[in-house]
């Protein structure tokens, strides 16, 4: 699955910039593969509608470059510390017959009887690091929650459906999803398992000599 964002070459280098974003457009650079290092500028609309429908994990056509799309990958998003606004984007230059690295979502699906008793959902892992060719990369890893039946029950990467011709960079045996108690439930439980404490012997050996001496 590819996603396609439109842009445009970026002549405004260094500080030029801020006149970028008053224009505005959001900076980028497009690089990678050896070769020289592209400036670019886009809409922030247009990154911010690719990122809800999921492409930060996949492969984008950058349109705008010249006659033929240019296949990337997001690489990093900065933003504003304050106002979360896009403020730069890189992209990673990809060829479709080289592999790559991506790290593609995990999505959670069906109903849990565990959970729905009152047990929590632990995420180990948010997304799976993948190997593969640019077209290759899968829109997700769906894992069922409906599997977890009992607290002790995990999901682990051994457990994913992988398509052909992708490599995990993970441990078989590695966490994805685990359910734990509540932790007042825990707090409850080892308070009931704790012993009753005896009362100390010589407090019960004061009380018996006051009461001969009362006597």
């Amino acid at each position: 699955m590819s996603f396609v964002l439109h842009v445009q070459p970026r002549a405004q280098l260094g500080s030029g910039v801020k006149r970028v974003r008053r224009d505005g457009f959001v900076p980028g650079v497009m690089y990678g593969q050896g070769e020289e290092a592209v400036p670019i500028q886009f809409k922030e609309l247009d990154l911010l509608r690719l990122l809800r429908s999921g492409g930060s994990a996949h492969l984008i056509e950058l349109h705008g470059l010249g006659p033929n799309p240019v296949h990337v990958l997001l690489r990093e998003v900065q933003r504003h510390p304050t106002r979360h606004t896009i403020l730069h984007a890189d992209f990673y230059r990809v060829r479709m017959d080289t592999p790559v690295r991506a790290e593609v979502p995990v999505h959670f699906v069906g109903e849990s009887d565990a959970i729905r008793a009152g047990a929590v959902l632990i995420h180990h892992l948010d997304r799976i690091e993948v190997e593969c060719l640019p077209a290759d990369i899968p829109e997700a890893f769906v894992v069922d929650l409906s599997r977890l039946v009992h607290v002790d029950d995990v999901i682990r990467v051994a457990d994913l459906t992988v398509p052909p011709r992708v490599t995990l960079h993970h441990e078989a045996d590695e966490i994805v999803v685990s359910l734990t108690v509540p932790r007042a439930v825990a707090i409850e439980e080892e308070a009931a398992a704790e012993p009753t404490a005896a009362e100390p012997e010589v407090i019960r050996k004061g009380k018996a000599e006051k009461e001969e001496e009362g006597e």
